[in-house]
């Protein structure tokens, strides 16, 4: 844009005097010359006044706009700075090592089930009736220490309950005599039994005997008629032709004759052997099948005496032990330990078998930590690795991605994950103190203390990271851990001192 010329009035009267000589003129040029020039006087019969020597001032410059928005030199020193911080900040981020690892949070336990909080219940129904003074809750007391007492609600149970077993024991006494009985039967039956089958068996070979001789015999005489018969039809054929006697064959006939009849008689004999060793044959069954059922018998006698012996005999136990709870009306320490609560009261005070009396913390140096962790860790944790545990109420600074600058945390070991979930998706994780590192003892670490801890897993870079956590992403994989000694071997993180 062009500067042009430009008029500028001014009531100079103060500075030049009169007014008569009218305004002085200003003239600003191109070069931003101020020129300043007194007019002539407006009345002429005036005396003019002499000239002043005109006087030449530098103006300065205009400020325009890209000259009004331009920034100082602190703010460009500022903005220098902050870029090279950002550059410095990239560089940082791609290089730092960044140890990643799995959050957990839980408390301080007992590592052995036994040595964790018990509550103590009531083994009989029955009154409590005594608790010693010195029991009160955060009392110490050692294992087999006296808790308090029960007494029953029936006032001669006691005396029931033995009289009970003392007639229980007479019966199965008297039971057991008449099983021993019982099996005596069982034994002479037995014999007799045995007896009289082995006296039947040798009539029955007697008579096979017998019978054998007889058919030896039939042989010799079927024989002797054929011979018999022969000699007579040959007696009979010299009486046709007149060559013999008619006396002759007489005699022939009356042989033949005797010999059928001895034949006759010899097959009577067997038939009769035949029957006799039948019937010895069926009286040896029948001796047998009458001996058996007296055996049988008595075996039904002796199994339903057992039957009554084992009857009683549970009957007997069951009172035993109604009476062996009775013995167990004092309540014992099972372990050391620390009592934290006792809400029982003396002096009437009904409770039955399960019911709860008080509550036992046991001593023990053996602790541990259980953690919950995410399910998208759990695939990560593997039993040995390394975990660094906060302790609440234990002053610390922890950084998870750089372990070895951590103060306050102790290091601690994954004993085990559990299989399954809890319920809702977190997964127990054990983790036991390290013999490099011990925990703080008992009189600091109670059962209970809420612990956060950081199992540790992969390295990466700290831009790695930043990375990850916007996205969600699961840590990344340990890398394989090597049982030897070579380059390859994984090094533990550096433990702070």
């Amino acid at each position: 844009m062009e500067i042009t010329p430009k008029r500028i009035e001014h009531a100079s009267e103060a500075r030049y005097g009169n007014s008569a000589s009218g305004p002085s003129v200003t003239t600003l040029s191109r070069d931003s010359t101020v020129t300043t020039e007194t007019p002539r006087p407006l009345n002429p019969a005036a005396a003019p006044a002499p000239l002043r020597p005109t006087k030449m001032i530098q103006a300065r410059p205009l400020l325009t706009a890209p000259r009004l928005v331009h920034s100082t030199r602190q703010t460009r020193n500022f903005a220098a700075l902050l870029l090279l911080m950002l550059v410095i900040s990239i560089v940082a981020l791609s290089w730092l090592p960044w140890q990643q690892s799995a959050k957990g949070a839980g408390r301080v336990i007992a590592y052995r089930p036994g040595e964790r909080q018990q509550e103590i219940t009531s083994p009989v129904r029955g009154i409590v009736y005594d608790v010693p003074e010195n029991l009160v809750e955060g009392a110490f007391v050692p294992k087999g220490e006296l808790l308090l007492r029960i007494k029953p609600l029936a006032a001669d149970l006691t005396e029931q309950l033995e009289g009970q077993i003392r007639n229980l024991e007479t019966k199965l006494g008297t039971e057991k005599i008449k099983a021993s009985a019982y099996e005596k039967n069982i034994a002479a039956f037995e014999s007799a039994r045995d007896s009289a089958v082995e006296s039947a068996e040798q009539n029955i070979l007697a008579a096979e005997a017998k019978l054998t001789s007889k058919r030896e015999l039939l042989a010799g005489y079927e024989a002797k008629l054929k011979q018999a018969e022969a000699n007579y039809q040959r007696q009979l054929e010299l009486n046709r032709a007149r060559i013999t006697a008619d006396k002759d064959l007489e005699y022939r006939e009356l042989e033949r004759n005797f010999a059928r009849a001895e034949l006759e008689s010899v097959r009577k004999e067997i038939m009769q052997a035949e029957a006799e060793l039948a019937s010895k044959e069926a009286e040896r069954d029948q001796k047998r099948s009458e001996a058996q059922t007296k055996v049988e018998s008595a075996l039904a006698d002796y199994q339903a005496a057992l039957g009554e012996i084992a009857s009683v005999e549970n009957l007997l136990e069951d009172v035993k032990i109604r009476r062996s709870e009775l013995d167990r009306l004092e309540v014992r320490a099972p372990l050391d330990g620390y009592i934290q609560r006792l809400p029982v009261f003396v002096g009437g005070q009904s409770v039955k078998e399960g019911d709860y009396l008080l509550t036992l913390v046991p001593k023990t140096d053996n602790h541990a930590v259980e953690l919950y962790i995410r399910g998208n860790d759990m695939p990560l944790v593997h039993a040995g690795d390394h975990v660094r545990v906060q302790f609440e109420g234990w002053p610390a600074l922890q950084f998870s991605g750089w372990p070895s600058v951590a103060v306050g945390t102790f290091g601690g070991e994954v004993a085990l994950v559990d299989p399954s979930d809890d319920g809702t998706g977190q997964f127990r994780v054990m983790v036991r103190p390290t013999e490099e590192e011990p925990w703080p003892n008992e009189a600091y670490l109670r059962q209970g203390v809420r612990a956060n801890g950081w199992i540790m897993l992969g390295t990466v870079s700290l831009a790695y990271e930043i990375w990850r956590q916007l996205n969600g992403f699961p840590p990344v994989l340990p890398e394989a851990k090597d049982t030897g000694t070579g380059t390859d071997a994984v090094k533990k993180p550096k433990l702070p001192k």
